[in-house]
């Protein structure tokens, strides 16, 4: 009896940790690629900013909105927000202001219902470019938001 207790147990199996396929394939249909620090909404789609400012244009704020319905639609409701400057003025400053482009796309996901405490910022200011700053084009791209879904 003992072993057919023990073939019975081999057979059952543990609830999935992280991400469901559904939930992963609309992280995909949204543009989110996988990374070391979990799905990131891709490069292709992020949300960039003008030089100095802080809120999102209507554009950026209908990918947000979109995004944040998407992910509460399939039960993701937990996400990470870091905010990015191009190298231009003081480090503290840019951190300040990456922090507030942050606050901004927080806000949009918070009117979608998503909680703001399940929402956690992250200001970075200059220190993770994905463009050189010393052309315009490359600053332009340097200057975005990521938003970030860590499955745990």
């Amino acid at each position: 009896m003992f072993m057919g207790l023990l073939a019975l147990s081999g057979c059952q199996t543990l609830a999935p940790k992280g991400l469901t396929p559904a939930q992963i394939v609309v992280l995909k249909q949204q543009g989110f690629e996988l990374t070391d620090e979990g799905w990131a909404f891709g490069l292709s789609g992020k949300v960039l900013f003008g030089s100095d400012v802080e809120s999102l244009n209507k554009p950026s704020t209908e990918i947000v909105e979109r995004i944040g319905k998407a992910l509460l639609g399939v039960g993701i409701e937990r996400v990470r927000v870091d905010g990015h400057t191009d190298a231009s003025g003081k480090e503290t400053y840019n951190q300040q202001l990456s922090l507030r482009r942050a606050r901004s796309v927080s806000k949009v996901l918070t009117r979608t219902g998503m909680k703001e405490e399940n929402i956690q910022l992250r200001g970075l200011g200059s220190s993770e470019p994905v463009a050189p700053n010393t052309t315009k084009a490359g600053r332009t791209e340097n200057r975005r938001v990521s938003i970030v879904v860590i499955a745990d």
